[in-house]
């Protein structure tokens, strides 16, 4: 009777064995169905939600074909406008650019877009906000003019009455450890042969018409190339040229007379105020005065708008 007794209970060893595994096996088939049932949802979910996406990528598509055949104009056209537009005022920059550049490549059959616009190319609203909160202002002009200066292999050279552009290029260099001079000083050289191999920006304030023949060199880029080198002889030594450095030339003078080898060399760009500008800065000023409570929510307003679109780039 013992004998039988041990029989079965190893016999019902082995089939609750059987049966546990069996059980295992089914819950581990229950968890995979269920994963599966939760990443099918998932699947389902994100289909639907990118279906709505179709559409805006076919004409994604549509318009990028129709930007590969106008390339060639309006790329041409942002050239032109940051070689050759810079030194004037708004009124003569449109005149340029309408009865000049955009006639020529009517008449040469150049293809570009209907409503060719240079700053299209040349830069984004991302980018343009992040110049307002440098305390660019945000007239039509003055973006303009972040954008030759951005997109200019030369050095600057800015015609600023009103100190709006030295403000900003002070605050948008401010992180590449910005070294303010004068041609009337004396450690001018020695700041410059500094800057030029630390990678420091440098900023020549208050020019009058004429410049320093011993910077020439630099604001020329006379760069002489030694292998993989650059480098710029001032006087008789000479000077690795930093990737980072970048000369900044700013003028008060509302109208200089600066020989044709200076603008060859540099470009030149007019920050002075235009008539609308004005309007909109002695307004700001008014509103600021009257109701400054307004002025202040106005300007978080404009930087948190700013910020969203640098987020959204």
């Amino acid at each position: 009777m013992d004998e039988l007794v041990a029989a079965l209970n190893a016999a019902l060893a082995v089939l609750q064995g059987q049966f546990q595994k069996a059980m295992d096996e089914k819950n581990a088939a229950e968890a995979e169905a269920a994963r599966c049932a939760r990443r099918l949802d998932s699947a389902q979910r994100l289909v639907n939600a990118l279906g709505s996406e179709s559409e805006r990528w076919n004409q994604a598509i549509v318009d990028l074909g129709e930007k590969l055949i106008v390339i060639t104009g309006d790329v041409l056209l942002a050239s032109a406008f940051v070689s050759y537009v810079g030194p004037f005022n708004k009124k003569f920059r449109d005149m340029i650019t309408v009865n000049r550049f955009l006639d020529f490549f009517k008449k040469m059959k150049i293809p570009m877009s209907p409503d060719t616009n240079p700053l299209s190319v040349l830069t984004d609203e991302a980018t343009i906000a992040g110049w307002n909160n440098q305390k660019l202002p945000s007239d039509r002009v003055s973006t303009e003019n972040g954008a030759i200066l951005t997109n200019s292999d030369r050095y600057p050279l800015i015609i600023d009455p009103q100190l709006q552009g030295i403000t900003w290029l002070r605050e948008k260099e401010k992180s590449n450890d910005l070294q303010t001079t004068r041609l009337s000083n004396n450690k001018m050289i020695k700041t410059m042969e500094f800057a030029l191999e630390a990678g420091q920006s440098v900023l020549i304030e208050n020019m009058e018409n004429t410049i320093d023949a011993s910077i020439q060199p630099v604001y020329a880029r006379a760069i002489i190339k030694k292998g993989k080198t650059r480098y710029i002889r001032l006087g008789d030594k000479e000077f690795t040229l930093h990737n980072n450095f970048k000369l900044l030339m700013h003028t008060k003078l509302s109208n200089p007379h600066y020989p044709p080898e200076i603008q060859a060399e540099c470009t030149l760009i007019n920050f002075t105020v235009t008539e609308a500008g004005l309007e909109d800065q002695l307004l700001a000023l008014v509103v600021k005065k009257e109701r400054p409570d307004l002025a202040q929510q106005k300007e978080e307003l404009i930087k948190q708008s700013n910020e969203f679109k640098i987020k959204l780039k």
